[in-house]
């Protein structure tokens, strides 16, 4: 019985396809702007990096170079790890602020985006921790509007100036954005951020260590597709904003909120407990005092993850936590509690104080569970022997 002739026409290109990509290299146009890319980087960055991207007819194949990742199908470049080419040695050891204030007088250099534009299959840009002081005039990351594909960019660690926030309104694929540490504090308004809400796909987004005021806040609510947010580590200070707590309310889809390192006061968390969907929430290192906010707490049912260390709080929180339906993991380090630690249901991971957790064993509350994967307990007075039976009830620890 002979094949229809639609099906043989399908057979014989799908073999065609096959031959063409059997030995598949990258593409010329992409090889050659990564070349034209990496003479740039040469000329602005003091680095030692990038070797294997070379014009030589034994190194055709610029999928095979490093930092550069292909569609195993289709050869088109779909990641560019270009993060820290100065290969500095505490890149992954200081706070932002800092590594920024090291590099803050020395020289930055301005980024031209065409050159990113060839490669359209890109999914994935990484240019964070490079120095990079803004874009050629014209030439910024709108001119990246016209990669469809594009979901991640880290541009983390660098000085971008006031143009960059309005420039990335356009890249509507965006699924995470990286702008920790570009002092953004410095040049950009609320109206800037709320051109972000063009971003209909955006769901992460980090905005950490960039010395932003408190009035940011209301303008990040326009993003509605946000499911992670990062603020720590921005030194706000003061009572939390009611317009931004009434803001942030809308973000219906929010999952995780970082304020660490914001100096806020003790309104922070009655005012966020009305953004109901929050699972995991961050708030440690604001050294907010007082009694332990317990009552406000249990307003979070859906809370999962719960950072409050080092904030100063006092007295009980035994009639609290178990309020937290779907607790999983809690950090309680460096405050001054007193009482029995309540039964967290299905925990994974617990950090806690508890040099002043006095009553009874103040182990006894893990003593049925089976899941744990990490606990702390440093920088306590506890005494007597280990609990063995913790390590032989979590196998995973």
């Amino acid at each position: 019985m002979e094949w229809p002739s639609f099906l043989k026409a399908l057979l014989l290109g799908l073999l065609v396809f096959l031959q063409m990509h059997e030995n598949t290299a990258c593409f010329h146009e992409e090889r050659i702007a990564l070349l034209e890319l990496k003479a740039v980087l040469k000329s602005n960055i003091d680095h030692r990096l990038l070797s294997s991207w070379i014009d030589d007819a034994k190194s055709t194949d610029c999928c095979a170079w490093e930092r550069v990742t292909c569609n195993s199908t289709t050869a088109h470049i779909i990641n560019l790890s270009l993060y820290d080419l100065n290969q500095d040695p505490h890149y992954y050891d200081d706070p932002a602020g800092e590594y920024y204030s090291k590099y803050e007088d020395k020289k930055h250099w301005l980024l031209n985006v065409s050159l990113l534009v060839p490669f359209k299959e890109l999914r994935s840009l990484n240019l964070s921790g490079n120095l990079i002081g803004g874009c050629v005039p014209n030439q910024g990351f709108e001119r990246l509007a016209v990669l469809p594909k594009l979901e991640i960019l880290d541009l983390g660690y660098n000085s971008f100036g006031n143009s960059i926030i309005p420039s990335l309104s356009g890249l509507t694929s965006l699924n995470t954005l990286s702008l920790v540490g570009n002092n953004l504090g410095r040049f950009n308004t609320t109206t800037d951020f709320e051109s972000l809400s063009r971003l209909e796909n955006l769901e992460t987004l980090d905005l950490s260590y960039n010395d932003l005021k408190r009035s940011i806040i209301e303008s990040l609510p326009t993003i509605k597709s946000l499911k992670n947010l990062n603020l720590g580590w921005n030194y706000m200070g003061g009572s939390f904003p009611i317009k931004g707590l009434e803001s942030l309310s809308r973000l219906e889809n929010l999952e995780m909120l970082d304020l660490s390192y914001n100096n806020f006061d003790k309104s922070i968390i009655e005012s966020l407990s009305a953004v109901k969907s929050l699972k995991n929430l961050y708030i440690g290192w604001n050294d907010i005092g007082g009694s332990f906010p317990g009552k406000s707490l249990s307003n979070f049912s859906r809370l999962e993850i719960l950072d409050l260390t080092v904030n100063s709080f006092t007295g009980s929180i035994s009639p609290y936590i178990k309020a937290l339906p779907s607790l999983k993991a809690i950090s309680l380090a460096y405050n001054q509690l007193n009482g029995t630690f309540p039964k967290v249901k299905d925990p994974c991971a617990v950090n806690c104080n508890l040099n002043k957790l006095t009553r009874g064993n103040i182990l006894e509350f893990l003593l049925d569970e089976r899941k744990l994967k990490i606990i702390d307990l440093s920088h306590n007075k506890l005494k007597g022997s280990f609990p063995i039976w913790l390590i032989e009830n979590n196998t995973r620890l």
